[in-house]
């Protein structure tokens, strides 16, 4: 089997997407570059995560041709989009999860609120206007947010980004961790924010790329 150790690693994170309940029902995708072959391994369409296996899990080239596994999340070409116009991305996760899809509706940014999220993030995220499903013009919009690790596409959900899918799947708790706790700070006041030089000590001590 193809990229088989990559393949069980992408089962493994949209179950732990599940469980935290990030995603619901067969919502969500995750896509993960191969280092080696630049193929890459993508979430099947319409499969339910506790039935699903690495051999579900779709293997394409970069031109989005198919070479194993089913049929690749219909969220395929914003994956193409993203992977292909940032470099440095090797996953993408992207999740519907409800307080940061909810900060999207009120906010164009979610400030850094946490240490979790300088850290796993590296900075405020971005809101991206909303763009058609299953097109390229999701991961143009993602894309436009600059070097971003993560961005919210409002009526959507997060987009989370990282070098491999552990950063991703890091960056996708700590989006969503951060919009519950700014949502209800802002319910009582004007939340607080990380002071900038924290900001800079957590990006350094975590290694993520500003």
């Amino acid at each position: 089997m193809m990229l088989g150790d990559l393949r069980e690693q992408v089962v493994d994170v949209l179950r732990r997407l599940e469980a935290a309940g990030l995603v619901r029902g067969t919502s969500g995708n995750v896509s993960a570059r191969d280092s080696d072959t630049g193929l890459l391994a993508v979430s099947p369409t319409s499969l339910a995560y506790d039935r699903m296996s690495a051999a579900d899990v779709a293997v394409v080239n970069g031109d989005g041709r198919q070479l194993e596994g089913g049929r690749p999340s219909v969220e395929l070409p914003m994956h193409l989009t993203i992977l292909g116009g940032r470099p440095e991305v090797g996953a993408v996760v992207h999740t519907h999860s409800p307080f940061a899809t909810a900060v999207a509706a009120v906010s164009d940014e979610l400030p850094i609120v946490l240490a979790e999220q300088a850290a796993a993030v590296g900075g405020p995220v971005p809101v991206a206007p909303y763009a058609p499903t299953g097109e390229r013009a999701m991961g143009e919009a993602v894309l436009a947010a600059g070097d971003a690790w993560a961005v919210i596409v409002r009526s959507h959900g997060p987009v989370c980004l990282g070098r491999d899918l552990d950063e991703a799947l890091r960056a996708g708790f700590a989006v969503e961790e951060a919009a519950e706790a700014w949502l209800l700070a802002r319910a009582h006041g004007e939340p607080a924010l990380l002071p900038e030089a924290e900001v800079e000590r957590l990006v350094r001590i975590s290694g993520r790329l500003r």
